[in-house]
């Protein structure tokens, strides 16, 4: 178990013994559980099946050679444009990034790609953004936040490096 599970089922306990002491009726909370269980189970599972896919589809060799600590800087606008284009909600997103991981990608890079993906996914900004709240909105907040995932990427290559030369002390 992870830390971040146990964290889970400590909260998971602490809501329940309020619910038991508010005298709340489980029904509601438990038909709540199920529904968000059958909805989210199968979708892990196909994001999981995809990025299992994905690892064996895109080479290793090509993924360390462009998201890797030997790209360097060039990295950062890689990793910025495979977020953007990624159409996917967070199960998959992250699973794809694990797979990077695994391949070799570098820590700045994967944090340009989540930064991108969060602030930028191509996907949500043509669904909802555009018909929602209009382009102008979207140029407006796109270009706000233009420069973020590239900041996050060389920020997280300081902090490696200052890690690694014994500047930042590392938990």
């Amino acid at each position: 178990m992870t830390t971040g599970f146990l964290v889970l089922l400590v909260l998971l306990a602490v809501l329940a013994l309020i619910a038991m002491r508010q005298r709340r009726a489980f029904d509601p909370m438990a038909q709540r559980f199920f529904e968000q269980f059958a909805k989210l189970v199968p979708r892990m599972l196909c994001a999981l099946v995809a990025a299992g896919f994905i690892a064996q589809l895109i080479p290793k060799q090509a993924i360390a050679a462009l998201l890797g600590d030997e790209a360097g800087l060039l990295a950062l606008p890689v990793a910025a444009a495979t977020g953007l284009i990624v159409p996917a909600g967070p199960v998959i997103a992250f699973a794809i990034a694990a797979v990077f991981a695994k391949a070799g990608a570098s820590s700045p890079a994967l944090i340009t790609f989540v930064t991108s993906w969060s602030l930028y996914a191509a996907h949500r900004m043509l669904i909802y953004e555009v018909p929602l709240v209009g382009g102008s909105f979207l140029r407006l907040r796109a270009l706000s936040v233009l420069v973020l995932p590239f900041l996050a990427g060389i920020f997280a290559m300081g902090v490696g490096l200052m890690t690694q030369y014994g500047t930042v002390p590392v938990p």
